[in-house]
């Protein structure tokens, strides 16, 4: 069996068949083995050269010329397998070859330098330490023949020892080779075992790892690890999404350059018993807008080296958003059902009422006496109270469904330009209009422009309230998202506070000295029957934005380009065909 055969699943070092070893899994123990080898020729020769030069008198050169030689050979062998080291690793021969040559050369050695009073009887056992490391117990036993083979030879031919001191002298270092073979053996093992072992678990944890940060980094909560000083150490890929950075870069920037003044709420729970700190966080996304984001801030855990804090938080804008629409769906639908019954019952006694004043009226001969201007100012009144109880029934009546094509980029400069003639508005006040909607949604123009013409309306009569605001501007924006059209107005005016935020599509609540409260009550009503949905954000003494969203189906979007024209008539060829078949 050749290199070539060896199953790469196998672990290192260990024996593949009954003759095969792959070391090209432990190129650094290789490596290591072979200069501790080197090392030892080295302080040899170190040794030799430095005996004779402390003993020039004692030591002959010619005495020392088969060491010399020895030295050279083994020195030409280590360098050869150094050279062929890439290619050695996949063929054992050439390793196994070292070790029996080495075992050889220290036999030379001791034979050249006098067996009795040679120091170099101990790198046998460092020989078989080595072998028993690369080849393992089998290895080392077969080394451990062979050298003690030598060594006998060796022993026997000499002269020095003869008889009982002969025999103990072979048995107990071939004990010791076997001994040492074997530990050696065992011990390589168990290193063997538990490097595959800890290669194992190794695997394990990168593997757990790797699962972390992939679930880490899909999950759709935005997840952020900051320091005491409120660095970015980590950030996931929803963080990004929500966060939407200018720069793209989380972390090492600083999470108060992102989200301004959140230190103070991060920093709130102290205490390492709190587990979680949990509140609703405002944040002006520099290409998404105002979004509600909830964060939920928590300490690391006291086990790590880290001290800091772990900051996750989702965008909760539509919820909050779909709750206060809910909200106002179900206070306009039970006021609606009250107030309708009221109106009805409320407009016949003033029918009444104004029949009885005008026969009254007309009893009068003087028509500049004070009783008949009297009765003008009831009957007006009532004119004006039955106008407002019309008013408000077509409020509360449910409307009849249109899905005309409406142009709402048209529709909107048309609002724009009736604000900017009417003499009763502010003439300073700045139009931004940026219109890139290319989507048409189907409904009633004239009751889009009513509804649209009152949130302008709104928007001015706050700012002409407003003295302070210098520059006073509204802004007017539209985009197309999927399956829906986003329509934006935001104005630089006084705003609103909570109280008036919450009741602002109630009928009849006004803040207006002459208003009847039902403007943006039928607004909001316009708004929901044509499937859209309609979204405030106030502050006081800042302005107020609403997003008015009209969701279209796949089937109603209208939009003037080319694709959308092939794409139809793909679909008209389709279902023709489909036909045909059929």
């Amino acid at each position: 069996m050749n290199a070539g055969d060896l199953n790469p699943k196998d672990s290192e070092l260990k024996p593949i068949g009954p003759s095969g070893f792959d070391f090209s899994k432990s190129r650094t123990q290789m490596v290591i083995i072979s200069a501790v080898r080197l090392g030892f020729h080295v302080a040899i020769l170190a040794i030799i050269l430095g005996f004779q030069a402390l003993q020039p008198e004692f030591v002959n050169f010619e005495v020392l010329q088969p060491v010399y030689i020895l030295m050279a050979v083994a020195f030409v062998i280590n360098a050869t397998y150094l050279v062929l080291f890439d290619e050695a690793l996949n063929k054992w021969p050439i390793t196994a070859f070292l070790f029996f040559f080495e075992s050889a050369f220290i036999t030379g050695l001791i034979h050249y330098t006098g067996v009795n009073q040679s120091i170099f009887l101990f790198l046998y056992l460092v020989n078989i330490i080595l072998c028993g490391f690369v080849f393992q117990r089998r290895g080392a036993n077969i080394l451990s023949l062979w050298t003690s083979a030598l060594f006998s030879l060796l022993m026997i031919m000499g002269p020095e020892l003869r008889g009982q001191a002969l025999f103990f002298a072979v048995g107990l270092n071939n004990i010791a080779f076997f001994a040492v073979a074997g530990l050696a053996g065992y011990l390589s093992e168990q290193l063997d075992f538990m490097g595959r072992s800890l290669e194992a678990q190794g695997k394990d944890l990168r593997a757990l790892r790797n699962l972390q940060a992939l679930i880490v980094d899909n999950m759709a909560t935005g997840l952020i690890t900051v320091d005491e000083k409120g660095v970015c150490l980590q950030a996931n890929r929803a963080a990004f999404d929500i966060l939407d950075p200018i720069p793209r870069e989380l972390v090492g920037r600083r999470i108060e350059t992102l989200m301004p003044d959140v230190m103070q709420e991060i920093v709130k729970p102290a205490d390492e018993s709190a587990t979680a700190h949990r509140v609703d966080w405002v944040y002006q996304s520099p290409m998404q807008g105002r979004l509600t984001l909830e964060l939920v801030v928590s300490r690391l855990p006291a086990e790590t080296a880290l001290n800091g804090y772990i900051v996750t938080f989702h965008d909760l804008t539509r919820v909050r958003r779909l709750e206060f629409a809910m909200r106002q769906s179900e206070k306009m639908a039970a006021v609606g059902q009250l107030a309708a019954g009221i109106a009805h019952e409320i407009r016949n006694p003033l029918a009444s009422m104004s029949g009885s004043i005008q026969l009254l009226e007309s009893s009068f001969p003087n028509a500049e006496s004070e009783e008949r201007r009297l009765m003008k100012i009831v009957i007006r009144e009532i004119d004006r109270l039955n106008n407002l109880i019309t008013e408000f029934l077509d409020f509360v009546r449910p409307d009849v469904l249109r899905d005309d094509p409406v142009d709402l980029n048209s529709l909107l400069r048309d609002v724009m330009e009736m604000c900017r003639l009417n003499p009763s508005l502010r003439k300073d006040v700045v139009q931004v209009i940026d219109l890139q909607a290319t989507r048409s949604i189907p409904g009633n123009r004239d009751k889009l422009k009513q509804a649209i013409l009152n949130i302008v309306i709104n928007a001015y009569q706050a700012m002409n309230d407003q003295s302070e605001v210098k520059e006073p501007k509204i802004v007017i924006k539209t985009i197309d998202r999927e399956h829906a059209v986003v329509l934006t107005i935001r104005d630089h005016g006084c705003g609103m506070d909570e109280v008036g935020l919450r009741r602002m599509f109630e009928p009849f609540h006004t803040t207006k000295p002459k208003g009847t409260g039902l403007g943006l009550a039928i607004t909001h009503k316009i708004i929901e029957s044509h499937a859209g949905r309609i979204f405030v954000e106030s502050t006081k003494g800042v302005g107020t934005e609403f997003t008015l969203e009209f969701h279209l189906k796949p089937n109603d979007v209208r939009q003037i380009s080319l694709a959308d024209s092939e794409r139809a008539n793909e679909d008209f060829s389709r279902a023709f065909r489909g036909q045909k078949r059929s």
